[in-house]
Parts: structure tokens; sequence; C-alpha cells
């Protein structure tokens, strides 16, 4: 029987062991311009996410399933219910903030390593057997469980309190408010796949699937988070030392 533990196994070896830069970032390298970096790469992945669900959704046989895909699209693409905007615009808002401009999202090349994610994601979405693809999208926002978290000495890279020092205006950080309610807790976009996988993972089949696709999908996102937040730590560097 598929287990949370073992699913939280491998996001834990995957995502929060062998030092990650996400939270050396948060934690050493925060700046500006920095934060751009973030920003830009981030959107990319974003203006995607809700099609992968899409195309989930198309092949789901369970309507529990597609209400919480179709619901989770409804967050990102339409409003978030905590901020009443939409996260994609919350986070260009939060851009728009730190310097800039919508010209700058919509002309953005992203990093070859977030250009190979994306296609990864959305072919995973399209050509697996709904099992393995929710869990291939839905399951990266298991990263952001304030329970497993926890287990690691770490808060969630979504909470406000990081992007605080950067001393933005409160409305400047409403998508990082919006996230902060929406994905950490019990009934969150962390930890609410786990119980719709552990429902209808019925075979042993299906849990090796699910577990085969947890791992593949945080290497996957473990390579490209690793890349462009190196880049976002040498954006920080270079304005320290121009400074």
């Amino acid at each position: 029987m598929l287990t949370k533990e073992q699913m939280y196994s491998i996001v834990g070896e995957l995502w929060f062991e062998n030092s990650p830069k996400i939270f050396d970032f948060l934690t050493n390298y925060m700046s500006v311009e920095g934060a751009k970096v973030f920003t830009l790469e981030h959107a990319a992945f974003a203006n995607h996410f809700p099609r992968w669900f899409a195309n989930v959704v198309a092949r789901c046989p369970h309507i529990d399933a597609r209400a919480y895909m179709i619901e989770n699209m409804y967050v990102e693409e339409v409003v978030d219910p905590t901020v009443k905007t939409p996260h994609y615009e919350s986070l260009v808002r939060f851009g728009l903030a730190l310097g800039l401009t919508r010209k700058d999202f919509a002309e953005y090349e992203p990093l070859p390593a977030t250009i190979m994610a994306i296609n990864y994601w959305d072919n995973v979405g399209k050509t697996k057997p709904w099992l393995e693809a929710f869990a291939a999208i839905c399951g990266i926002e298991m990263s952001n469980s304030a329970e497993l978290c926890t287990r690691y000495n770490v808060k969630p890279p979504v909470l406000v309190k990081w992007w605080e020092p950067l001393g933005l205006p409160p409305e400047a950080l409403v998508h990082w408010k919006s996230a902060e309610a929406a994905d950490p807790g019990e009934e969150g976009h962390s930890s609410e796949p786990i119980k719709i996988l552990i429902k209808y993972a019925n075979t042993p089949e299906d849990e090796k699937a699910v577990l085969r696709a947890l791992r593949e999908t945080f290497r996957v996102k473990r390579f490209r988070w690793d890349t462009f937040l190196n880049e976002a730590i040498r954006a920080t560097v270079k304005s320290q030392q121009k400074a």
C-alpha cells in the first residue's frame, strides 16, 4: 500500500538533502537583482503549470481528483480567494515592484534547464497514465509541505517572511501571501495530492508507478531550480560588488 512516508522519503532525498540552492538563496543571497532572476524563471514555469493540470483532467476518470485539479487551476488563472488575484498575475505584480516590466515577462527567454523541464511536464501530462501524470505534476508541490520542511529544519520557501528583506510594500508581496495560504498546510496543495495518490494507487504496479513518477519529477525540479538559483545567486553577488 502506498504511504505518505514513501513519498516524503523521495521528496526529502531529492529536494531537501545535499544543500539545495533554494534555501541558500533565501537565507544568504536575497536581493532585488537576485529576486528578479527568480521571478522571471518562476513566471515562465507558472505560465504553463495550470495547462498541465488540464492535460491530466482530460484523462482522469475520478471526479474528486478532477475537482482538486480544476480548483488549483482556478486559483492559478482566475482568482485566488486569499488575495482576489490569480497567482500568475500576483507574481507579475511582485516582479513589477522589483523593477521589472510586463515586457520583460512577455519577452523573457527561460534558461535551457527551464525549457527542458517545461517540455518534460508537458509531455508527462499528455502521455502518461493519469495517476502517474498526477504524481509528476501535482506532486511537485509536496516540497512546500510545512510538515516535511519541519523535518529538515527549514521553512517553506513560499512564506512571506523570506521576501520581506527586499523592503517592498505589503501589496507587492500578495503572491507570497496567497501561496503561503494555499500550499503548506494539511489541507493545502502540498498535502492534498498525497491523499489522492494513496486513494487511487490500488495495486503494487500503481504504487511503483507513482513512486517512479515522483522520483523522476523531483530530479527534474531539483536540476531546474538549482540551475536558475545559481543564476540568482550570481546576480546578487554581482550587485553587491557594484555597491
